[in-house]
């Protein structure tokens, strides 16, 4: 059995999405979620995040999920971003779209640069969606 790179790659960004919103405080606690979002990237904690781009959660749809045991719930990704840390702004527009096409294997036709900063200042970014969602028990 063989496995497509994009799906492999997909499949990481699934897992990457669900490993996110794993360590994230709860829905019921939303301005320190969206604290959380804006910290941590998709590509985790040291490993991966090396490089000077990053993948955040940007926005999220959370629901009450039915048929879930003890009333769980369900988290679609409305929007992420691929933000560029590099400490410096960027002398040329940063190559969002070459990154997730190597990184996650994600092709975003809506991807598109941000004029403001993504946090405290720094980090030019681009929005874009992607499918992603996960479910979780209370």
């Amino acid at each position: 059995m063989s496995i497509h790179p994009e799906t492999q790659a997909s499949s990481a960004f699934e897992a990457a999405f669900a490993d996110l919103l794993r360590l994230a405080p709860g829905p019921i606690f939303p301005r320190a979620r969206q604290l959380y979002f804006r910290k941590y990237a998709l590509e985790g904690q040291g490993q991966g995040q090396d490089g000077p781009f990053h993948t955040h959660l940007l926005a999220e749809l959370v629901e009450e999920a039915e048929g879930l045991e003890q009333g769980g719930y369900r988290v679609r990704a409305v929007s992420f971003a691929v933000v560029y840390w590099d400490g410096a702004p960027a002398s040329t527009a940063p190559d969002f779209a070459g990154y997730l096409g190597e990184r996650w294997a994600l092709v975003a036709p809506d991807l598109t640069p941000e004029p403001d900063l993504w946090f405290r200042g720094e980090g030019q970014y681009a929005r874009f969606s992607a499918p992603a969602q996960s479910s979780s028990a209370s």
